[in-house]
């Protein structure tokens, strides 16, 4: 069994105790703390770029349950859940990315795996018998694993793999396809071959495809370069070690094209980059209500915009026949952090248009 499955973790999102969805992700440490890395999606409860809700009965997560492996020294690693709430009174209890438009469907749960207490969904708080990392007499100090443990110990060298990784390349996603796993809550692997550019992107954002036969289940699942004989080839040059190597590239987060029963099974990787990023910004998602702008706040937002334009800028707008209108949604987006779905910024594009009565710049002669 490869190592690196201990680090890859089970989630069910819950509203209350109603399971809405099952999905994967990924411990991971920064410095001296522990994050469980996943798609946004997973833990909004939404689609992330119409922001309509996935659950049929348009339940939003409240709390997941996460099942990771806890190793015991001198003992065998075995799985353990813990539940973590996904919202407070004022915010969602998990990190975003500062610039979320286009939206990165990454976000970052913030935990302390040395806290002897859990919050049940209910609200009520119990002492765990075992937390992740605590310390057993006569035995040791138990320890969790987070994906870290398993990379090349040689930053340069990982940083070396990302610039220089082409198309073809061929990755693995642990994970859980159709909520596929066995007693032990291993992960399934599957194969997974680069589709596009990693360094240049997809959209000019920091993302890129993937051809695999990726399935519901894996989305938030970490993307890897592994070698289980320890050897990696970069320009030419052979880096062998005396061990498996492991290298995040991303994490994966659903698949592109899917109409019916026509599937092109092309997945979306956002770079791994994109973690830290979110890490270190510990800028915390809205409460799922507050997500999507009203359409008076929408309009409202609008007026500034508006005023940057001239009369004949204001009319191109409101000209079906003219690409003005989409500039402005792509700006109104960027402004609202991509707060609202792109057909409802267009709207208020169109309606701010209609109705402004606000000043506007002198039309270039």
């Amino acid at each position: 069994m490869s190592l690196v499955n201990n680090s890859i973790v089970h989630l069910t999102m819950r509203f209350q105790k109603m399971i809405l969805s099952i999905g994967t992700g990924v411990i991971y440490q920064y410095e001296n703390d522990y994050f469980i890395v996943t798609a946004w999606h997973n833990l909004a409860g939404l689609h992330a770029e119409t922001l309509e809700p996935l659950n049929k009965n348009l339940a939003i997560p409240d709390n997941v349950v996460v099942n990771l492996a806890v190793n015991i020294p001198g003992s065998n690693i075995f799985r353990y859940s813990i539940t973590l709430p996904l919202v407070d009174e004022s915010k969602s209890l998990f990190f975003i990315h500062q610039k979320n438009y286009p939206r990165i469907d990454v976000a970052v749960i913030p935990f302390n795996p040395e806290l002897s207490e859990m919050e049940l969904s209910t609200g009520e708080k119990r002492e765990r018998w075992l937390s992740p990392i605590m310390s057993i007499e006569g035995v040791g100090k138990t320890e969790i694993c987070p994906i870290q443990k398993y990379f090349i110990p040689n930053k340069a060298i990982i940083q070396k793999w990302l610039n220089s990784v082409e198309v073809t390349e061929e990755l693995f996603i642990p994970g859980y396809p159709h909520n596929i796993h066995d007693y032990y809550i291993q992960p399934v692997w599957k194969r997974a071959t680069i589709a596009s550019s990693v360094q240049q992107g997809w959209n000019q954002q920091p993302k890129f495809l993937i051809d695999s036969a990726s399935k519901s289940g894996m989305s938030g699942s970490p993307v890897l370069y592994y070698s289980s004989n320890g050897v990696v080839q970069i320009y030419g040059e052979t880096y062998y070690f005396d061990h498996s190597i492991t290298i995040l590239a991303g994490i994966y987060v659903g698949r592109l094209g899917v109409k019916g029963e026509s599937d092109p099974q092309i997945g979306t990787v956002w770079n791994q980059s994109v973690i830290d990023e979110i890490i270190k910004a510990r800028r915390f998602e809205k409460l799922p209500h507050e997500i999507q702008l009203s359409d008076s706040e929408l309009l409202e937002n609008m007026q500034s915009i508006l005023a940057t334009c001239s009369q004949e800028g204001l009319e191109n707008i409101k000209n079906p026949e003219m690409p003005s209108r989409y500039y402005v949604r792509q700006e109104l987006l960027k402004k609202i952090n991509g707060r609202a779905s792109p057909d409802r910024a267009l709207e208020a594009v169109l309606e701010a248009a209609k109705t402004y009565k606000g000043t506007l710049v002198l039309d270039k002669t």
